[in-house]
């Protein structure tokens, strides 16, 4: 799947309320991750782009709740 066909599908499951909540896309993350496999030489590669998508998640979910300039602890 392409980049663009990836944004509209996503884009059209958002508008119609099909996307995860934040809290429940970090533990579908944590699954992926879960499910790699330690041994394999590009687990490292891997898990790092699965966390720093975790990461995404979790920014924009704090965001929501406090704006970024206006402190406040994270969730």
């Amino acid at each position: 799947m392409k980049k663009t066909e990836v944004m509209a599908t996503a884009m059209e499951m958002a508008r119609k309320g099909l996307g995860f909540p934040p809290a429940l896309a970090i533990e579908q993350i944590a699954e992926l991750i879960a499910q790699e496999d330690p041994a394999d030489e590009l687990y490292d590669s891997k898990v790092e782009r699965l966390l720093k998508l975790a990461a995404c998640v979790w920014s924009l979910r704090r965001d929501v709740v406090t704006p970024p300039g206006e402190g406040g602890r994270l969730l």
